[in-house]
């Protein structure tokens, strides 16, 4: 199965929720991420690869990447980190088949704030991406 992920700028949550589904999936599973704002190319933001660096994962060579209907469509379900996302992607791809959910509680967007708002919003994606596992 093939997970999107998406947020904003995916520079933050979005890529470390890909990080962090794809190193407790191994091969059976596969997330993407992007971002409904994203500007193609920009790293993750410096405390997001903090974050995941303290949890032995390594975000430092990702690219962000705009939301792009290919993208949408090559997946079998989408993860939103709010429903501000989801609302987003069903007003721009109306005619969309692929499933699109909300993580629960949705996940604030920790850019510009301290590594601790990082880490909270590891834990939180991480308990989110647990559940989603479990649910696969």
């Amino acid at each position: 199965m093939r997970i999107l992920f998406v947020c904003t700028g995916n520079t933050c949550r979005s890529p470390m929720a890909e990080a962090l589904f794809n190193a407790s999936c191994g091969v059976k599973h596969f997330a993407l991420s992007a971002g409904i704002a994203a500007f193609d190319g920009a790293t993750a933001s410096e405390n997001a690869v903090l974050a995941m660096e303290e949890r032995g994962i390594d975000l430092s060579s990702h690219r962000s990447r705009p939301l792009t209907p290919e993208l949408l469509n090559g997946v079998d379900r989408v993860y939103c980190m709010t429903s501000r996302h989801a609302r987003a992607i069903a007003a721009a791809y109306p005619d969309l088949k692929t499933p699109i959910y909300v993580l629960e509680p949705a996940i604030p967007d920790p850019y510009g704030g301290s590594l601790e708002d990082y880490r909270l919003t590891a834990d939180a994606l991480s308990a989110a991406v647990e559940e989603i596992i479990s649910e696969l």
